[in-house]
């Protein structure tokens, strides 16, 4: 009663100030996570906005790039070079003429580009084509050619032009005097493409195109505003001073690029305002506002490839809104807490009643343990503390089990290694016993033989059956003999790779007959440590199992892997497996599920005598789809012990 009792009160006395931090505290995680996702979609919102921008621009220059490969242009490009030698080509004004209708078709086909002009090597304007019409040239020029613009007098123009990259698009800001707008005009919101025009390994010209901006405007003019964002573009320039901080699209004063060069519709991001001060910090990220009414989300773009100037697309979405949605969640959540606390009242003292429960059940399982019932545990339930006690006589029983099983297995090797050793004894003495009179009979066969010659031809034939069979008795004994010896292992460090490859060779004939394959899958620089010859066996043995036990046209994989300071050689086959009452009595001498005459039974038998004198392990297991795996398993950093 006294549990009960102390439970009541403590949940009673503590469940005001835990259920108003709690819910609080769940809402302002909630609000913040939720402010994390509408940042990731803003953001990347941003990002695809730079993306399909990025494409358009990038698509402008490769019209750009087909212009000054058409045929037009190319075959205007000798006549430009005869301007660049001081005279003037006999064709110029036919293909000029050419050349300005076919700029004057490009610029109605293609948006976007509000002026294409070509230059002499001077920078003076020879053709100019403003929205798909060709401007007739007023200006005095070489000879009886008029330039279509007044002649160029401005020497870092002509100086940039001469220092661009051939073979590249730059971009440039050309001479105020070539503005095309009113006087009020402060300057063109994008910067002009150029490209030079090469002519025998020679620069003859250059093309320029201005942009109206029209297709960044549309791209902007369409894509979604997430949570009603307003969109803002700047452009940051810190080698011109003009440009540095021009808006060029504004969501709230309207303003879009092919109106943001006018005097009257520019505006200037500030120094010193928190804008101007993030984005100059860093590519990307987000900003509150001082008054905290806003957050800006801003990304930035290099349009230009050969210029410092960045592009800044920024977000700016009103925080109240976003976070409104969380204050009323806090007044209606204050208002259930009340209403919580009066239910936990009543369900408090329900709850102690249930602690009792959980602590009765665990004294329960720990007297079924105590009687022998190891198989059972605990469910996990309750409080904190009880969990961890439920979870600990778990523990507890698991680790009791496993020792349990541990040791079963270690018996179970001690029992097979007893019982190996004893029939080993047994195997020595039957093998000598055995292997005396079968030297007699092959020596009286060899003077049998001798003395009939080629007499009794039906008799030698019975002589030989009789010499392979005492051979095939004398390998049996071998076996025995080998089997019972138990010689040390002599440890060397030999390499993987070329250990598996020539042992493969001592069986490959016996695979050849069925027409098996052997794939093996081991690192080149893989090293193995023990006896080769003893593990050679070992393996031979395995294979050749392997190889009877699989059908025609099948396959044999043999890998190897290193894990833990320990080498792992599998040796998988593809044949029927082995019965599930034999998989316990392969390693048993004399045991074999092969035809009788076809083997000895003591081949495992060895083999686990050898990996376990190497200190390793031998484990034989059929595979889930038909087959049998033999694994070996050998420590990788063997130390010698005085008693081997």
């Amino acid at each position: 009663m006294r549990l009960k009792t102390n439970i009541f009160l403590w949940v009673l006395l503590a469940s005001i100030l835990p259920l108003i931090v709690l819910t609080m505290g769940a809402i302002g995680y909630s609000e913040k996570q939720y402010l994390k996702e509408v940042s990731r979609e803003v953001n990347a919102s941003l990002n695809n906005i730079v993306s399909e921008l990025d494409r358009r621009l990038y698509y402008e220059r490769q019209m750009i790039l087909s212009l000054t490969n058409s045929v037009s242009m190319r075959q205007f490009l000798p006549a430009l070079k005869s301007i660049t030698r001081g005279d003037t080509h006999q064709a110029y004004f036919q293909l000029s003429d050419r050349l300005e209708n076919f700029l004057s078709s490009f610029q109605g086909v293609v948006p976007g580009f509000q002026l294409i002009r070509v230059l002499d090597s001077d920078g003076n304007t020879l053709i100019k084509v403003r929205f798909g019409v060709g401007v007739v040239g007023t200006e005095e020029g070489i000879e009886s050619m008029p330039y279509a613009e007044e002649q160029l007098d401005d020497a870092d123009f002509s100086r940039q032009l001469s220092e661009l990259t051939l073979s590249e698009l730059s971009f440039m800001l050309q001479p105020e005097d070539r503005w095309e707008a009113d006087e009020d005009m402060r300057g063109p919101a994008l910067l002009d493409a150029a490209f030079p025009l090469v002519y025998e390994q020679h620069t003859a010209g250059y093309l320029m195109v201005s942009f109206s901006g029209d297709l960044v405007d549309k791209i902007l003019d369409v894509v979604p505003r997430l949570h009603n964002g307003k969109l803002l573009l700047v452009e940051i320039s810190p080698d011109d001073k003009d440009r540095d901080g021009m808006l060029l699209y504004d969501d709230v004063q309207g303003l879009n690029l092919s109106e943001a060069a006018h005097a009257s519709m520019q505006t200037r991001v500030q120094e010193g305002g928190v804008l101007w001060e993030n984005i100059h910090n860093k590519p990307y990220g987000q900003f509150v506002s001082d008054d905290s009414e806003t957050i800006t989300y801003f990304h930035d773009y290099l349009p230009y490839p050969n210029q410092l100037t960045t592009w800044v697309l920024a977000a700016r979405v009103d925080r109240q809104t976003l976070v409104a949605p969380f204050n009323q969640i806090r007044w209606a959540i204050l208002f259930l807490v009340v209403v919580a606390i009066a239910i936990s009242m009543v369900l408090a003292n329900m709850g102690a009643r249930k602690i009792a429960s959980p602590i009765s059940e665990l004294s329960s399982y720990l007297k079924r343990y105590a009687d022998g019932d190891y198989r059972s545990r605990v469910r996990v339930g309750g409080a904190q503390e009880i969990q961890q006690m439920e979870s600990s006589f778990n523990y507890m029983a698991d680790t009791l089990e496993h020792a349990r099983e541990e040791r079963d297995r270690a018996h179970g090797m001690m029992l097979q290694s007893a019982k190996l050793a004893s029939i080993g004894e047994m195997a020595a003495g039957i093998g000598h016993e055995i292997n005396n009179p079968l030297n007699n009979i092959m020596s009286l066969i060899k003077l049998m033989k001798r003395d009939l010659g080629e007499q009794d031809g039906k008799l030698l034939n019975d002589l030989d059956s009789l010499r392979e069979e005492t051979l095939r008795a004398s390998t049996i004994v071998k076996g025995i003999l080998n089997f019972a010896r138990q010689v040390p292992p002599q440890y060397t460090r030999f390499n993987a790779l070329e250990w598996l490859q020539e042992t493969w060779q001592l069986v490959k004939q016996a695979a050849k007959e069925k027409h098996i394959e052997c794939q093996l899958i081991v690192d080149q620089e893989l090293h193995v440590q023990g006896d080769r010859v003893q593990l050679q066996q070992v393996l031979v043995n395995l294979l050749l199992n392997a190889i009877q036990a699989s059908g025609r046209d099948s396959e044999i994989i043999v890998s190897m892997q290193e894990r833990d300071n320990y080498l792992y050689i599998d040796v998988e086959d593809h044949g029927i497996g082995i019965q599930k009452n034999d998989i316990g009595r392969v390693f048993d001498p004399f045991f074999s599920t092969k035809e009788v005459g076809e083997g000895s039974g003591l081949g495992l038998s060895i083999s686990m005598g050898i990996v376990q004198r190497h200190d390793g392990q031998l484990k034989i297991s059929n595979n889930s789809d038909g087959g049998v795996t033999a694994t070996i398993i050998l420590p990788q950093r063997h130390v010698e012990r005085a008693d081997k």
